[in-house]
This record gives structure tokens, C-alpha cells and sequence, in this order.
């Protein structure tokens, strides 16, 4: 009987140059992947600083209204207030009781890295929004943007508005928004108190 030896077929696989074209496909899609996740990052840490900012002028908003804050005739100022830096801001309200926001009570929150503060107006920082026992805005500065990076060029993408109407209620805006006009609204009263006479009882 005669041996049959096996024939070597040529095998079927890859050669070198598919090889590195998948690997490059597969290093180009990683790090699209890698960018836009990056993108998202930057994009939470702004509106995650955004909210914090809104959260903390609506805080003392509420605390001086609690308290019926008075202004001061003389010496430091019981009002609560926001003071907003470049890369933080500091809340001041009165956590103890005793009628007078402290420098053991502030409360100071960094922003994230690359996440900045600016004033709308293009004003510079810090500013101090104090509000009264109203929850007015004393001060006319109360539009702030919060930016990525830097707020030369602001769009939805890039940065957020925190709006402070004089009235103290606090907004939060797309950085490509245009900040409405707020005025006092008009009121009439009649000539003579007039009655209905439908609300007349018998």
C-alpha cells in the first residue's frame, strides 16, 4: 500500500497590508470616539457650573427674603449675596442664625477646569449680586455667561447665560440667547371706587 501524503493547499488569511488598513480604520474611529466624548465632558462640566450658580443667587434670593434683610446703615451688610469670580463664585447666607452672613458660612465653589465665569456685558469680575429683603437685585450687573474655555466667541455649544431679572427671579439661558428686556409693568386704577353690582348682596 502506498502512502498518501497530505497536499499542502495554499490557506486562506490576511496579508500584511489589510492588516494595517483595519488597524488604522479601527485608530481613527477611537479616537473620533475619544474627541466627542471629550466635547460632552466639557459641555456637562459648564451646565453642571451653570446650575450651581443659578442654584446659589436663587439660595440667597430666598435667604434674604427670610430673614427681611435690612440694608445697613452702617458696617456690614446682612443682606445675602453672590459673589462671582472668573473661576469660582462664593455664596454668603446666613447658615447660623444670628442675622448676619459670615465669612465662616460662605460657601465658595470652584469651577471646573476650562470652565470660566464673565459678565455678559464684558464687564470685569468679581461682581457682588446682593439681593434685598424683597428678593430684588440691588445691583444692576445680574447677567453672567458661563463659558468653555473662553467666552470671545459664545454659542449654545460653547457657553450658558444665568439671567438675574430685577424682580430676583434667576434664569438659565443658551449662550446664544438674546437677553430680554424687562421694564415695570403699568398700572391704572379708576377715577372712583366702582362696585359691581352683581356682587351686591340683598
Amino acid at each position: 500500500m502506498r502512502k498518501v501524503s497530505p497536499k499542502l493547499n495554499s490557506q486562506s488569511g490576511v496579508s500584511l497590508v489589510e492588516l494595517l488598513v483595519v488597524i488604522i480604520v479601527i485608530a481613527i474611529v477611537a479616537s473620533m470616539a475619544l474627541m466627542q466624548r471629550g466635547s460632552a465632558n466639557q459641555q456637562f462640566q459648564r451646565q453642571n457650573g451653570s446650575r450651581q450658580l443659578k442654584v446659589a443667587f436663587e439660595r440667597a434670593r430666598f435667604d434674604s427674603v427670610k430673614r427681611r434683610a435690612q440694608p445697613p446703615s452702617s458696617g456690614d451688610d446682612p443682606r445675602a449675596h453672590v459673589v462671582v469670580n472668573a473661576d469660582s463664585f462664593v455664596l454668603w447666607v446666613d447658615t447660623d442664625g444670628d442675622g448676619m452672613p459670615e465669612a465662616s458660612e460662605a460657601i465658595t465653589t470652584p469651577l471646573a477646569d476650562g470652565v470660566i465665569n464673565a459678565r455678559y456685558d464684558s464687564g470685569s469680575l468679581p461682581v457682588t449680586v446682593t439681593f434685598s429683603m424683597r428678593g430684588e437685585v440691588v445691583e444692576n450687573v445680574s447677567q453672567f455667561r458661563v463659558c468653555n474655555g473662553t467666552c470671545a466667541s459664545p454659542s449654545n455649544a460653547t457657553s450658558d447665560i444665568v439671567l438675574v431679572t430685577p424682580t430676583g427671579t434667576v434664569n438659565l439661558l443658551p449662550g446664544g440667547s438674546t437677553i430680554p428686556t424687562f421694564s415695570n409693568p403699568s398700572v391704572s386704577t379708576a377715577a372712583a371706587p366702582v362696585i359691581n353690582s352683581d356682587a351686591i348682596l340683598p
